[in-house]
Parts: C-alpha cells; sequence; structure tokens
C-alpha cells in the first residue's frame, strides 16, 4: 500500500490508500473520531473495485498528520498483539 498526500496543512490532511480497501479506511476513520483532538474524520470511495479510499481528517490540536500516524501506529501495535495470542500452527 502507498499513502498518496492530496492536500495537507497542519490541521487538515486528505490522503488516497493506493492499492487499500475501504476495510482499512473505515477503522482508521473510527479510531480517528475518537480522538478527542480530532474535529472530523471520513472517507470515500467512489466505487468499492476500482477506486482507492479516500480519507480526510481534520484536527482541532496538533498535527493533523501526527494524529494519523499514531493512530495507525496504535492500530498496528493492536494487531501485533492480537497475533501474538493467537496459536501457533503445527
Amino acid at each position: 500500500m502507498e499513502l498518496k498526500i492530496i492536500s495537507s496543512s497542519d490541521k487538515e490532511l486528505e490522503f488516497e490508500i493506493v492499492g487499500g480497501e475501504y476495510t482499512l479506511a473505515e477503522l482508521l476513520t473510527t479510531r480517528l473520531n475518537g480522538k478527542k483532538e480530532v474535529e472530523f474524520a471520513s472517507y470515500k470511495v467512489a466505487h468499492p473495485i476500482v477506486s482507492n479510499p479516500l480519507i480526510y481528517v481534520r484536527v482541532s490540536s496538533g498535527k493533523a498528520a501526527s494524529v494519523v500516524s499514531e493512530t495507525l501506529d496504535e492500530i498496528r501495535e493492536e494487531v501485533a498483539d492480537f497475533r501474538k495470542s493467537l496459536p501457533k500452527g503445527k
């Protein structure tokens, strides 16, 4: 996957997840909207088969890119912890 920045400022970030699916966009925006510094986070997918998710984030404090990066790190850690808890295959 690759992130393609559409527009960026300290308080707003719009980017495309090239090669990504809407499931990651849904998880990311849900987590972002749960943070106190996030005013708004949303995504759209023009077509589920041929389009990449486009995510928009606006923050009231901090920098939008930092908040997105921190949230992705939190998701990555949670997935790693979950993976460790799975039984090992034989």
